[in-house]
């Protein structure tokens, strides 16, 4: 199984794919329920903190993962790991304020009863 002949920049490393499986699969149960959303499913946004947790533990799994074993010169899936992470975050955060209607942008209201 461990070829000394095969530099260790060439051998995959199981925690930086998972922490980007998990951020894929966060983004795309974010993007679904996003789109329920706007198909007029309200309720779709409870589930929000389904897409927040799995960002937050794909980023934390990402950069254990960077950190104990970097991919030598080609860091390409540690930053894809930690951008999907990241979008996936941001998604399930405004997720989260759409369905606690917080507000988000400043809005005028009117003087007029």
């Amino acid at each position: 199984m461990n070829d000394p002949s095969v530099p260790s920049t060439l051998k995959s490393n199981n925690l930086i794919e998972l922490g980007g499986s998990l951020g894929i699969a966060a983004c795309a149960i974010g993007m679904t329920l996003f789109i329920g959303g706007c198909l007029g499913f309200d309720k779709s946004f409870a589930l929000s903190p389904i897409p927040l947790l799995m960002g937050a533990a794909g980023l934390i799994i990402t950069i254990v993962g960077g950190v104990k074993r970097h991919g030598g010169v080609e860091h390409t899936p540690i930053v894809a790991g930690l951008f999907l992470n990241l979008f996936a975050l941001v998604g399930a955060l405004l997720e989260i304020a759409l369905w606690q209607n917080w507000p988000l942008l400043y809005q005028l209201k009117s003087n007029t009863p």
